[in-house]
């Protein structure tokens, strides 16, 4: 199994955030529940760090699901679509160089389409996901 290598800020994020959390754990008494600094600095390795919830739960010794709901709770992109009979399509101009891009979409049937590039992104895509979303050209 290959282990994630982490980088040196990752790193010195998580020990810093670790070190909290041991800290708090001598220091409280009896099962008192994980105060919001805490939560707040565990969530901010996921968002700022881009750690993934496993490494950030099995590293603090958190519960797992409660760690995703606390990330979901906080995150500045909602994770769950909002039901909108309105969907629209949004054109955001594709990047002059990029190295691998992949492109996911959902229309309002619940039919979803993904397209993966290597290299620079094809303009007719932009076509192809208004037409998948909208359902005409």
């Amino acid at each position: 199994m290959n282990k994630i290598k982490l980088t040196s800020a990752q790193c010195a994020a998580l020990e810093d955030v670790k070190q909290n959390f041991a800290t708090w754990r001598k220091t409280k008494s009896g099962r008192a529940p994980i105060p919001a600094s805490l939560w707040s600095a565990a969530v901010h390795l996921f968002h700022s760090f881009g750690l993934s919830v496993n490494i950030i739960a099995r590293s603090l010794r958190l519960n797992h699901a409660t760690l995703k709901i606390r990330i979901s709770e906080n995150s500045p992109v909602a994770i769950n679509p909002v039901e909108n009979d309105s969907a629209t399509f949004i054109e955001i101009e594709p990047p002059q160089v990029c190295s691998d891009c992949v492109i996911e979409m959902e229309n309002q049937s619940g039919v979803k389409m993904r397209m993966c590039f290597t290299g620079r992104v094809d303009p007719a895509a932009i076509d192809l996901g208004r037409y998948f979303i909208e359902g005409h050209p």
